[in-house]
């Protein structure tokens, strides 16, 4: 009788430490980047720039990407242009004319796409 009573008394404790574990989480997760309104006493969500600056996100960086290839389907008649920009920076994008250059989102040490993957994408792209 008393292992039971010590079993029944393991698992309600058990119980009530995972329970208190999961409501810590849970209001850890739900946590908002909110500021004190002076004016009426209330908190207004921060903006994007004061998030920014607090480091709650990260600012994008961009960089000019100059257009390195010019890829064209055979079947569709669709292209795809490869840019490169700084560090070894490169993106990919559909068009039917291509610009020069553009100013693209910063991601360095990239790989070159493979042509025969943009000629496959080309092919499979439905008019």
């Amino acid at each position: 009788m008393h292992k039971n009573l010590l079993w029944g008394g393991l698992g309600y404790c058990s119980l009530l430490i995972t329970l208190t574990v999961l409501l810590f989480v849970s209001a850890v997760e739900a946590k908002t980047y909110t500021r004190k309104d002076p004016k009426f006493g209330g908190s207004t969500p921060y903006t994007q720039q004061q998030k920014e600056r607090l480091g709650i996100i990260d600012k994008k960086k961009y960089t000019t990407c100059r257009l390195m290839k010019r890829v064209k389907s055979r079947h569709t008649g669709r292209q795809a242009c490869i840019y490169k920009g700084g560090n070894k920076t490169y993106t990919l994008m559909y068009e039917q004319n291509c610009p020069k250059q553009y100013q693209c989102v910063y991601n360095p040490g990239g790989t070159e796409p493979n042509i025969d993957d943009v000629i496959d994408s080309l092919n499979s792209i439905k008019k």
